[in-house]
């Protein structure tokens, strides 16, 4: 498909229920046009997905390390890992949420390649409660 700079037209097809909620979104936060609001949500449909099938494209973000302090060794695997990837990681943030639970916050600046590389490996020690990336693409 060839695509230039102009506004290009298309029909969509949405279930009568999810067209209700997106119109009574868009009316609650001050969205003038279904236009708008679907060209806000396409853009954070790329932004969210994009560094799942880039390769060398740059992002930036916060990957949301959420595990229970409790798991003896974890805290130190997690450190360990971070260890090997301070080429992407400027800095990172840990929240007591709970006396058991805690979540670490991993900011990033790289190649998507290497994000993914870094979040397949903390998703790996399969001991962690959640694990959530937020990215978005550096134009």
């Amino acid at each position: 498909m060839k695509y230039s700079k102009k506004t290009i037209k298309t029909g969509v097809s949405f279930p009568s229920e999810l067209l209700r909620n997106f119109d009574k979104v868009l009316k609650e936060i001050g969205i003038p046009s279904r236009s708008q609001g679907l060209q806000e949500a396409i853009r954070a449909f790329i932004t969210i997905n994009t560094w799942r099938i880039g390769g060398e494209e740059s992002v930036a973000g916060a990957i949301l390390v959420h595990y229970s302090h409790d798991i003896k060794g974890l805290e130190e695997e997690l450190t360990d890992i971070q260890h090997e990837f301070t080429d992407i990681i400027p800095s990172a943030l840990h929240l007591h949420l709970t006396k058991e639970d805690c979540l670490l916050i991993i900011v990033v600046k790289g190649a998507v390649s290497r994000i993914r590389e870094l979040t397949e490996k903390i998703r790996s020690l399969r001991r962690i409660k959640q694990l959530t990336p937020i990215l978005t693409p550096i134009y």
